[in-house]
């Protein structure tokens, strides 16, 4: 507290830069003066006589005292002459050492002032480049969009021949009795794959993607109301057919980025794929209105972001590392696209869908931000939802309960934590490993595993009693929480518990069905068409539309 005090009277108190000047010998002029008129008086009994002064006031031995108190006096003020005269030469000294620091904050200031006229100047020059450039992309756009112009078309008479080209062949190959099946196949593959371009096309050249799909949604909705309402009735046909199954879109996606042939689709059929790099299920679900090439060029983008990241290293995995998922909910068609790989950080959410945004930075691949970008316009288009999760590895504790075949049953507790982003388990009172193993004589005959707060148990079943045997998590086949490791010996049998690392990125996708699309019009007109209006209208005022 005191130490404060000091420091505010310090710098309350006013700086003193005055020179002190050197005083005038005063005391020695006047005591000189007297004692001479005293002499001259002295010397002089006239006057003494005229002013009538006593004589007593001049003793005879009075001047020496009279010559002592002048050279007092003259000391006196030699000595204050010194005294005034160092401290006028400090003065001085304390005047030159602060004229020389203002002189040097001037410089600095002035150096400063250089240093941020400098950075002024540098900061000018990267606006009007980054001005220059903006400006330069616009115009490239512009030429883009004029040139896209003309080539969507000029192109609508090429594609024209081409199609009609390929439909020809196709159907003289079918025709003819002794056809190569083969041929057709791939006559129509080719054909597919023109139609697919065309739409990539006529999608990249929309001035806005969302609306481009909004408007072709609502022409096959008309087309799909009149099929509904012409059901028992001759009808004229279609120009197109308005819906499509997604199940099919899904498909020719994933043959679009899997580089191996995979099982052919049948129509109607769940589809399963599990080859160590791809886990596939398309259940069949209702049909969706639009085109379905949207679809495929929305879940090609997804996949191919998928198996990127999933190739980052120190992601491996020993089940599949990209999963895609098909299935219906509550007259949604829900698509999910998982991957193995780094976590998506929190501040690139935001602009993830963003036009000209990427994750990818490598020094042999930039993204150039066109995919995700598609993916939420299309899906904007179907009103429908996207949503991106980071998947986490969970801590847990599993009840597993084996049994074997001489009808001895084992019961475990297992817990799993987490530690420098693995998965580490260990048993009632043992030490924290990659794996938990138990070893007994008789083979196995079925295992139940449970997680402690859920009411659901796994049973695995089925186990041969030879070769090694891996079964995995069959709750979330898609990112198995862990493996069960089975391998019957003659003298013992061992089983091996492994928590796996499930790190990574899930896309959900939520698109409304034709079917939800009819119904939910239909109440909407019944009950309240303004409420329908405010609903179609979101898309166009959510943050980012255009």
């Amino acid at each position: 507290m005191e130490q404060h005090n000091a420091d505010k009277n310090q710098l309350t108190r006013a700086p003193d830069n005055r020179v002190h000047p050197v005083s005038f010998p005063w005391s020695t002029a006047l005591g000189g003066l007297l004692i001479v008129s005293y002499l001259v008086l002295m010397t002089e009994p006239a006057l003494i006589s005229f002013y009538d002064i006593p004589a007593l006031w001049f003793p005879a031995n009075v001047k020496l005292p009279l010559l002592g108190v002048l050279m007092l006096l003259v000391l006196l003020d030699l000595r204050r002459y010194r005294c005034q005269l160092a401290e006028q030469k400090a003065d001085l000294q304390r005047l030159r050492q602060q004229s020389s620091e203002l002189w040097d904050s001037r410089k600095k200031l002035q150096l400063k002032a250089h240093t941020y006229s400098g950075h002024a100047d540098k900061l000018k020059m990267f606006i009007s480049d980054k001005l220059l450039e903006y400006i330069e992309y616009d115009e490239k756009f512009l030429h883009f969009k004029s040139i896209a112009a003309e080539v969507r078309h000029n192109g609508v008479i090429s594609f024209d021949k081409v199609q009609t080209a390929l439909q020809g062949a196709v159907a003289d190959v079918r025709a003819d009795a002794d056809g190569d099946s083969q041929k057709a196949q791939d006559l129509q593959a080719a054909l597919d794959a023109m139609r697919y371009l065309w739409d990539l096309l006529d999608l990249s050249t929309a001035d806005n993607l969302a609306l481009h799909i909004g408007n072709l949604l609502c022409e096959c909705e008309e087309h799909y109301y009149q099929r509904m309402l012409n059901l028992e009735t001759t009808a004229e046909p279609l120009p197109y057919d308005p819906v499509y199954p997604p199940q099919r879109g899904a498909w020719r996606a994933l043959t679009q980025v899997c580089q191996e042939r995979l099982p052919a689709l049948e129509e109607g059929e769940p589809y399963g794929l599990d080859d160590g790099q791809w886990y596939v299920q398309l259940a069949p679900v209702s049909d969706l209105l639009g085109n379905e090439n949207h679809l495929v060029l929305l879940l090609e983008n997804l996949l191919k972001n998928a198996q990127f990241f999933s190739r980052k290293r120190g992601f491996t995995s020993p089940f599949a590392p990209v999963a895609l998922t098909l299935e219906e909910q509550q007259g949604q068609v829900r698509l999910r696209v998982y991957n193995r790989g780094p976590h998506i950080r929190e501040q690139d959410h935001q602009n993830l869908f963003q036009l000209g945004f990427s994750t990818r930075r490598v020094r042999e691949h930039h993204g150039r931000g066109l995919g995700l970008y598609f993916v939420n316009e299309i899906v904007k288009g179907y009103e429908g939802q996207v949503r991106v999760h980071n998947i986490r590895t969970p801590e847990a504790q599993y009840a597993i309960r084996l049994e074997l075949a001489d009808d001895e049953v084992l019961t475990e507790l297992l817990d799993v934590t987490i530690e420098d982003g693995k998965p580490l388990c260990r048993t009632s009172g043992g030490d924290w490993k990659a794996t938990a193993e138990w070893s007994f004589n008789a083979p196995l005959r079925s295992v139940e595993v449970t997680t402690t707060g859920s009411e659901k148990t796994q049973g695995l079943r089925g186990f041969v009693d030879k070769g090694r045997q891996s079964r995995f998590d069959p709750r979330s086949p898609e990112h198995p929480q862990w493996r069960l490791t089975y391998h019957p010996k003659r003298r013992a049998c061992q089983l091996s518990f492994e928590p796996l690392d499930i790190t990574g990125v899930e896309f959900d996708i939520r698109l409304p069905t034709a079917q939800l699309r009819l119904d939910s019009s239909e109440l909407a007109l019944e009950d309240d068409i303004d409420s329908e209006v405010e609903r179609l209208d979101e898309q166009f005022r959510a943050p980012g539309a255009r």
